[in-house]
């Protein structure tokens, strides 16, 4: 930290109940967000209330630093993005304070599906819809004024305030809504909404009169200028570039908080919001149709519109392919050949009269083309939530795409008329064919919203010609049809350098707004209003390039190939997601906050791999306890729409701690338990009573650090491996039809589980299948792996190659009952040892469970079950899903007669 920074860590945090951070690692976090830009911001405040951000706003004027509201980060314009202090409300201001009938009040970090969960028990909904409901906050919601799939019938966010809470520079805390304007005719009036001032017990009059101030010169400006903003703010569906000033004057009122949404944060920070709700839609039903060219999908656009449907979105080639690759059900769906789709949602008070408005749906689609193709219709809740599932899934599928040139959103968020959507998109693909550019393209055809990525290499600053001419020339076209170059995403920094052309001479007047709020330019400066015609490329994110020996690293790749892992994190925020359908990362949902996110590490690395973090941070205290906030358990890797190996990443960090500093006592302890047991054993009835008894449990908690309630496994009285059949220790003998199964037992079956051992051999043995249970074998090391001393799991995984690795050349199948095990051989041991047979051993191992599965699928695995009247529940391990999609047991289970699983 620099003399700048420890000021504020120590100025702050004696002022505020929440947290301030300044550290190398903190900044490194926050630094980037989902979009293609990078900048080091001073430090991150968590305020915990109102009143912390009142003191954060004060002592930001005081001392000339910029301040920058942020909520999951997830913003694609780098919005949330800047040099001053990141004000991060997700971790703390995450309440809904209360529900009304038809209103709620919430906090700006309260995520959206969150808030919709807690409103569904009463029948109501927020109905703004983003892609990314499932981590996106109401803050940012109202930042950006977003709006979604359903805007044609449910509009955006601004349609749904009725009031706000927000905090100006200087700490000023102001209650803004649809303000009656008789009010500037009596000077001595009081509202009720009127603010109090923090630490005061009657409101602020300098607040009072600030708000009237504000009010006053607003309406001066808007009437002013009445005709300019007509013209030039036209009345799209869609639109929240610059700030809205059409509409929200008229009927003796001023509606600020309209003004508000979509300002980015640049007009005053929100502490809380009062929105509107709507009752719950009682009837949905949806139609996927696909058509053979985009233009043919354009046109049953305009043929569908009249019929009001709540939601019309267009996918185009690639999305559908992403989407049958994605899932087995969308591939039988959707036909190789479509080349566009619409996915179209009608609403009704029965079922009867939604089947009835798709079916005129489908029928004026049918009048214009009848080659179009109606692959699914959905109207049983689930089936019509799985349809929408295609475009919140293939969109964020896009980064996963292979290659250098890659689909990059800085042009994503276009909005034209809807009936100008055929002229606009001929106009565009001539500009991409003058670039040599390819765009995949998603939109909400009904209101008129465009996503359009093209595909390049990663910019890099010193080569962004391309990128700005095709922009320039792209927005022309926008222009052209009446649109706007930010429909839902905002302008941040990828837009702002484009709004003074969208508006021309209207764009004063956006001036003359925010010197009004924030007349010291402290409130996310450079968003919106900017002078700098280069502000769209000047803060691309600098390559990851490998540093030589910026330390040993201890698994089996190279620097460049570490810090390229990192690069394919493209701060998306899925891994931030808490929603119940999703795995991602178990210790997010403990401590939900930005550092125990997957996506930070994936910052980190990256920025140490480019030197804009020093090398000695890779050892340091701020680097252990982060990545702690990782087990290895993968959840990540899989549901990453970009699969970033964040636990590889974090396991090197591991390591690099543990070879300067060592392991601590509960890590050394727990990452070699597999040592203890034979011990555990020989002296089982002692053992187990030892790791049951509440008071040498409250011991072993207060010494080690294992949790006293956590429950331990119990030691087997004899381990499987000494009391075994020795016959299963022999050498087999290779028939020609078959090869005999290496049985790996790991650990846990052995010193705790024989019995499940013993019932595996037993299994196999029933089908005739040679066994043969490697004698010398030891634990896997999956423990030592994950806690990062891997000069020890080394030792491990070598003894079991030299064990297995003949035995998998000559093509024996080697079968885990234990996941880990499976998992460590199969995916950490290549890592660890440079070896091709660890390879060889690698690709011979397989889960008990699928190769079990396997055999049943060849007609080979007996089904002579005894009926078993149970109900049970089953749940696939994290590193049973880590290896494969499928579920063998729960499959296998279900062939039991009688079981019901």
């Amino acid at each position: 930290m620099n003399e700048q920074q420890i000021q504020i860590a120590e100025d702050l945090s004696g002022l505020m109940a929440g947290e301030v951070r300044c550290d190398a690692l903190a900044v490194s976090m926050y630094s980037s967000d989902a979009s293609l830009f990078q900048i080091q911001p001073l430090g991150i405040a968590f305020p915990k209330n109102r009143e912390d951000v009142v003191v954060i706003a004060r002592y930001a004027e005081e001392q000339n630093i910029p301040l920058i509201a942020r909520g999951a980060g997830t913003n694609v314009v780098g919005a949330a993005l800047g040099k001053g202090l990141i004000v991060d409300f997700s971790r703390h201001m995450h309440t809904i304070e209360a529900i009304g009938v038809d209103t709620v009040r919430v906090q700006p970090g309260v995520v959206l599906n969150q808030l919709n969960k807690a409103l569904k028990e009463r029948g109501q909904y927020f109905p703004p819809d983003p892609s990314n409901a499932n981590v996106t906050t109401i803050g940012s919601m109202l930042a950006v004024d977003a709006a979604g799939s359903h805007a044609a019938r449910v509009g955006s966010t601004r349609d749904h305030i009725l009031n706000l809470e927000i905090v100006l520079p200087g700490g000023h805390v102001l209650e803004i809504g649809n303000e009656r304007l008789d009010i500037l005719q009596t000077p001595a009036a009081q509202p009720a909404n009127m603010p109090v001032l923090i630490g005061e017990d009657e409101p602020s009059l300098h607040d009072q009169g600030l708000k009237r101030t504000i009010i006053s010169k607003l309406v001066k400006i808007i009437s002013d200028n009445e005709n300019l903003i007509r013209k030039h703010q036209p009345p799209l569906l869609r639109n929240c570039s610059g700030y809205f000033l059409r509409g929200i004057l008229g009927n003796n009122s001023l509606n600020l908080p309209r003004l508000l949404a979509g300002s980015e944060g640049t007009l005053g920070l929100i502490t809380s919001a009062t929105l509107h709700t709507s009752p719950l839609p009682p009837h949905r039903g949806v139609v996927l149709i696909l058509f053979g060219q985009m233009e043919a999908a354009i046109q049953a656009v305009q043929a569908i519109i009249p019929q009001q449907p709540s939601a019309c979105d267009l996918l185009d080639r690639r999305l559908l392919n992403l989407a049958r690759e994605a899932d087995p059900r969308f591939e039988k769906m959707i036909s190789p050949h479509a080349e566009a789709a619409l996915i179209v949602e009608q609403l009704g008070f029965s079922s009867e009269q939604v089947a009835d408005r798709l079916q005129m749906v489908i029928r004026s689609v049918r009048s214009i083309n009848q080659r179009a193709i109606i692959a699914h219709e959905a109207y049983e809740p689930e089936d019509v939530d799985f349809l929408w599932s295609l475009p919140q899934k293939v969109v964020a599928l896009l980064s996963r795409l292979k290659g250098q040139i890659r689909p990059l959103p800085f042009v994503e968020d276009i909005a034209v008329p809807p009936d100008s959507l055929q002229d606009f998109l001929v106009q565009s693909q001539k500009v991409m064919q003058k670039y040599k550019v390819t765009a995949s393209l998603y939109a909400h055809a009904a209101s008129g919203q465009l996503h359009i990525r093209p595909f390049l290499p990663t910019p890099i600053p010193q080569d962004t010609a391309v990128m700005e001419n095709l922009a320039s020339e792209l927005y022309q076209a926008v222009f052209s049809v009446g649109g706007t170059i930010s429909g839902e995403h905002g302008d941040g920094i990828a837009r702002t350098a484009y709004v003074q052309n969208q508006y021309g001479p209207m764009f004063p007047i956006f001036r003359q707004v925010k010197d009004l709020f924030d007349p010291h330019n402290l409130l996310n400066p450079g968003k919106i209003i900017s002078d700098d015609e280069r502000l769209a490329t000047r803060y691309l994110r600098h390559p990851a390039p490998a540093i030589p020996d910026i330390i040993d690293l201890q698994l089996k790749w190279t620097s460049e190939e570490m810090a390229q892992a990192a690069s394919r994190c493209n701060g998306c925020g899925s891994c931030k997601t808490n929603e119940s359908t999703f795995r991602m990362c178990p210790l997010f949902r403990l401590k939900p906050e930005e550092d125990a996110s997957p996506r930070a590490k994936a910052n980190v690395i990256r920025d140490l791999a480019s030197g804009a973090i020093g090398p000695d941070e890779m050892t340091s205290a701020e680097m252990k306890e982060l990545s702690d906030l990782c087990f290895n358990c993968k959840q990540c890797e899989l549901e990453c729409p970009s699969n970033v190996k964040i636990a590889q990443l974090m396991i090197e960090t591991k390591a690099a701690y543990v070879s300067v500093h060592g392991l601590n006592r509960t890590d050394w302890l727990l990452s070699r338990a597999h040592s203890f047991g034979a011990l555990g054993c020989t002296i089982a009835p002692f053992a187990n009573w030892v790791i049951g008894h509440p008071q040498i449990r409250w011991v072993l908690d207060k010494l080690l650090g294992i949790a006293e309630k956590r429950k331990l496994p119990q030691f087997a009285r004899r381990s499987y491996l000494r009391s075994m059949d020795r016959r299963l220790a022999k050498k087999p003998r290779f028939e020609k039809n078959r090869k005999p199964v290496i049985y790996f037992v790991d650990h846990y079956a052995n010193y705790h589980d024989p019995e499940l051992a013993r019932a595996f051999v037993a299994v196999l043995q029933h089908n005739r299948i040679p066994v043969y249970v490697p004698p010398n074998q030891v634990a896997s090391g999956m423990a030592m792996i994950s806690a990062g001393e891997l000069s020890a799991a080394k030792l491990l995984a070598e003894e079991n190659i030299r064990e297995l690795s003949d035995l998998a050349r000559d093509g024996c199948p080697i079968v885990c009952t234990e996941p880990s095990a499976a998992l460590a051989l199969k995916e950490e041991y290549p890592q660890l040892l440079d070896s091709l047979d660890a390879t060889t051993v690698a690709d011979r191992t397989i889960e008990a469970g699928a190769y079990l599965l396997d055999l049943h699928q060849a007609g080979l695995l007996k089904t002579d079950f005894n009926p078993l009247k149970l109900d049970v529940a089953y749940h696939t391990p994290c590193h049973l899903r880590a290896l494969g999609d499928e579920t063998p047991f729960k499959t296998l289970l279900s062939l039991i007669p009688g079981l019901q699983v």
